[in-house]
């Protein structure tokens, strides 16, 4: 959940926080769709933008550089878990905080204990508590409009743009947003057995059974257009603009939308790989503690991975236009 100029939901111009531009180190991550599982080590979390940190999204705080379990990445902002709170950076609209002001960070009560996932939507943020999803920010979409279904007994969460998604006994939950080309309609294949999930800027990944299955959107780019390699021993998937990437035995696999690279996986992503991310226009994944970056937004630089977090890393996650790392 990934550009520079070009955020995936078309959020209204603000004005620019003064930090400056390229790496800012922090020294952790949770995938574009978190998931509730065991405790993890803790660690450090590692941020660096492509050219920009206009919002600070980039800028780790103080708190995050320790005891940090899961990240995630959203447009223009970050989210971390420490002891079970969420952390917050970078900025966006705030638009259920009645003295909500440019650039403030909120997090709910109710997100600061127990929470074991996140994920960063457009202009919200969602987090997983008790199997409970919970959810704040605008809910110009309905995207914070929690059903009742994912109220309970959820084990996966993901955002994108101002829709928002879940995974509840293996059945796909989604809501928010406009159902353009079907993309809330969650198909009888998903509403059992799924495993993983991810939403995209216009269409939806899951996996069941290790097949892909992809959902939404008019198909512009050929992102629903799954490859036979990704209908058997797919683990994970990840839906960015256009583009989609799957995570098979080791070994990346991406279609669609290919300009400057964003489906030409690296030769070096195409064995060893043990987690993967996908924002608007890049990717990442993760092999043997290094960091590899493909696609971007044409942007010199754009991506990149700064030597720090090319060791030691143990998780991953993409913003609008930034990456995160757990180390």
């Amino acid at each position: 959940m990934p550009s520079t100029s070009r955020p995936r939901t078309g959020l209204p111009l603000r004005l620019a926080a003064t930090v400056g531009a390229g790496l800012l180190v922090a020294l952790g991550a949770a995938p574009a769709q978190a998931t509730a599982g065991t405790a993890a080590a803790t660690g450090t979390v590692l941020a660096w933008a492509s050219g920009e940190n206009n919002w600070g999204e980039a800028t780790v705080p103080a708190e995050a550089l320790s005891g940090v379990s899961a990240i995630g990445g959203g447009d223009y902002h970050s989210l971390a878990i420490k002891n079970g709170k969420v952390l917050m950076w970078g900025t966006w609209i705030c638009w259920q905080v009645t003295d909500c002001t440019t650039n403030k960070i909120y997090v709910p009560v109710e997100a600061q204990s127990g929470v074991t996932a996140v994920a960063g939507g457009g202009d919200h943020s969602l987090a997983l508590k008790d199997g409970k999803v919970i959810a704040w920010g605008s809910n110009a979409k309905g995207q914070l409009n929690v059903p009742v279904e994912a109220q309970s007994g959820v084990t996966a969460i993901d955002a994108y743009g101002n829709r928002s998604m879940a995974l509840k006994n293996g059945k796909v939950i989604t809501w928010g947003g406009t159902n353009l080309d079907g993309i809330l309609d969650v198909p009888v294949e998903a509403q059992s057995g799924v495993t993983a999930i991810s939403a995209g800027h216009s269409h939806n990944l899951a996996v069941k059974n290790g097949k892909t299955i992809a959902w939404g959107g008019d198909n512009y780019f050929g992102e629903k257009n799954v490859p036979t390699e990704a209908t058997t021993g797919v683990s994970d998937v990840e839906a960015g603009f256009g583009q989609s990437v799957a995570l098979k035995g080791g070994k990346v696999l991406a279609w669609g939308d290919n300009r400057n690279g964003r489906s030409t996986v690296p030769a070096e992503a195409q064995s060893g790989v043990t987690a993967i991310a996908t924002a608007d226009f890049h990717s990442l994944a993760l092999k043997n503690g290094k960091v590899i970056a493909w696609g971007g937004d044409g942007l010199p630089g754009s991506p990149y991975v700064p030597a720090a977090a090319t060791t030691g890393v143990t998780a991953i996650s993409a913003g609008s236009s930034h990456s995160l790392a757990l180390k």
